[in-house]
C-alpha cells in the first residue's frame, strides 16, 4: 500500500503545481475550444485552477489514509475518497466550462 500511497504523492504535486500555474493567470497548458472561444483567458485559467487545486489536495489527502488506514480498509476508503472527489472536480469544471464558453 506504499506504493499507492508514494504514487498518490508524485500525483498531487504535479496538480497542486499545475493549479498554482493556472491561479497566476498562466494558461499556456490549457488549449481547447472553449480557451479559443473565450475573451478572458486569464480568468478561465484561473478558474480552472481550483479544481485542479482540489484534485492535488484530495489525492494527498487519498494517500496519506492509505498508509494511515488498517490494512483491510487501506485501498478501498481512499479509492472511493478519490472517486468522490474526481466526480465534485469534473462536476465543477463542466460549470466553469459552461460559464466561459
Amino acid at each position: 500500500m506504499i506504493a499507492f500511497s508514494i504514487m498518490m504523492w508524485f500525483v498531487s504535486i504535479i496538480l497542486v503545481f499545475l493549479s498554482i500555474s493556472l491561479l497566476r493567470g498562466n494558461y499556456a497548458s490549457v488549449h481547447g475550444k472553449i480557451l479559443d472561444s473565450t475573451d478572458d483567458k486569464e480568468g478561465y485559467a484561473k478558474a480552472l485552477g481550483k479544481p485542479i487545486l482540489l484534485l492535488g489536495i484530495g489525492f494527498v489527502v487519498a494517500g496519506i489514509t492509505t498508509v494511515v488506514l488498517p490494512q483491510k480498509y487501506s485501498i478501498l476508503i481512499p479509492v472511493a475518497f478519490m472517486v468522490i472527489i474526481s466526480m465534485i472536480a469534473v462536476i465543477w469544471g463542466g460549470k466553469i466550462s459552461n460559464k466561459f464558453s
